[in-house]
C-alpha cells in the first residue's frame, strides 16, 4: 500500500533530525522570536497534523499562533 503525501511529512516531523524539518524549523524559530506573542497566521504550520484534527481549508476559519513560557506553572509561597 503507498503512503499518503501527509504520511511522508508525518515521517519527517517524526525524525527532525534526518530530514528537512530540522533546518525549516530552525529559520521558522528565528523569524518568530521577533514576532509578536499572539499573530495570525494563513495556514496551519504542519498541514498533516492539522488534517488529523479536522482542519479544512474554508473561509473563515481563524488560526493563530501563540508563545507560552517554558517551564511549570510558577507557584506562590505560603506566608502564614
Amino acid at each position: 500500500m503507498s503512503k499518503s503525501f501527509y504520511g511522508y511529512i508525518r515521517d519527517a516531523w517524526k525524525n527532525p533530525e534526518n530530514s528537512y524539518v530540522k533546518d525549516l524549523r530552525w529559520e521558522r524559530l528565528q523569524k518568530w522570536r521577533k514576532e509578536g506573542s499572539v499573530v495570525r497566521i494563513e495556514r496551519p504550520t504542519r498541514i498533516d497534523r492539522a488534517r488529523s484534527l479536522g482542519y479544512k481549508a474554508k473561509q473563515g476559519i481563524v488560526m493563530a499562533r501563540t508563545k507560552v513560557r517554558r517551564g511549570g506553572r510558577r507557584k506562590s509561597r505560603f506566608v502564614g
